[in-house]
């Protein structure tokens, strides 16, 4: 849902922006009266920002990487003025019409000396086509406005920066979806090509991190994966098709491993076996029963009871 928010002191800022996605530090670098005006909306499981202020500077330290409150990639991209990011031991100056990514689980600096306009897409890794081992080899490097790939992606994010309000009534979270491919599209050519077994293991590693991510949702399935990839189904089964595990078992390993570290979790003794299946996405108790019996050689309350 969309929100506009403008605030007139420095204090109420760093408490919006700390609250608007993820938690960040705040520092004012020059003296004076601050102002700022945050636009947000939210599509799907994408954020959207549009931050307009005066001189200041956020920090994710390393304390705040570990807060809990989620695992995002931001793609910054500038409007106007300049800003300074820093992370992994880079720094880049971003120009009007630059692009640049950074991670939130690792600490990083953005700092704008000058007021400055910017807009800001905050992406779940799960949702982002390039692996992780890709993107900390791009965090802090500029897509320059004058790179051919960054044509490609830069006038739609200004398009939904200006519009930001309207996006809920006009099919936003599928816009935002192919903005986010797109994006991996841009910053994924500045990497340069992959070869053809890299593209493979990395596509299976967003999928094992998507099932990892999704293990509670009953309804999760090799079709539901497949459309949260942009793949078919068959695309999807012979993607695993060398694997040790199809997808259907992957899933089902992935689930029975949680449920076994649960099971012996003694924060949760109280729980209930049957609850213990619920919380992996296994509803029918007598099902998890079998499946975790198949597994693990024995019933959940046995393997409980001998931890």
């Amino acid at each position: 849902m969309y929100q506009l928010q403008h605030v007139d002191s420095f204090t109420a800022w760093s408490r919006l922006i700390s609250d608007a996605f993820v938690k960040l530090r705040s520092e004012q670098v020059t003296a004076g009266h601050f102002a700022a005006t945050l636009g947000t909306n939210t599509l799907g499981d994408i954020g959207l920002m549009r931050i307009q202020a005066k001189p200041h500077a956020v920090r994710r330290t390393e304390e705040l990487t570990t807060s809990g409150d989620g695992a995002f990639y931001k793609v910054s991209y500038q409007i106007q003025g300049h800003g300074l990011l820093i992370q992994d031991g880079r720094e880049t100056l971003l120009s009007p019409g630059d692009l640049a990514i950074y991670d939130t689980q690792r600490p990083y600096t953005l700092a704008f000396e000058r007021p400055a306009s910017i807009m800001v897409t905050l992406i779940p890794h799960e949702q982002f086509r390039l692996s992780q081992q890709q993107v900390g080899q791009l965090t802090a490097v500029a897509l320059k406005s004058a790179h051919p790939l960054s044509g490609t992606v830069t006038p739609l994010l200004s398009h939904l920066g200006k519009n930001l309000s309207q996006w809920d009534d006009f099919g936003g979270s599928a816009l935002a979806r192919n903005t986010v491919d797109l994006l991996a599209t841009a910053l994924g050519g500045a990497l340069g090509t992959e070869n053809h077994a890299d593209t493979k293991n990395n596509q299976r590693e967003r999928i094992t991190r998507y099932i990892d991510a999704h293990l509670s949702e009953m309804e999760l399935s090799p079709a539901r994966i497949a459309a949260a990839h942009f793949i078919s189904v068959r695309s999807l089964h012979a993607l695993f098709a060398d694997e040790p595990l199809s997808v259907a078992a992957l899933i089902r390993h992935r689930r029975l491993t949680e449920a076994s570290g649960l099971l012996n979790d003694p924060m949760l003794k109280e729980l209930s076996v049957q609850s213990i299946g619920a919380r992996v996405g296994i509803g029918d108790a007598a099902g998890f029963s079998r499946m975790f019996s198949r597994e693990f050689g024995m019933t959940p309350g046995r393997y409980r009871q001998t931890i």
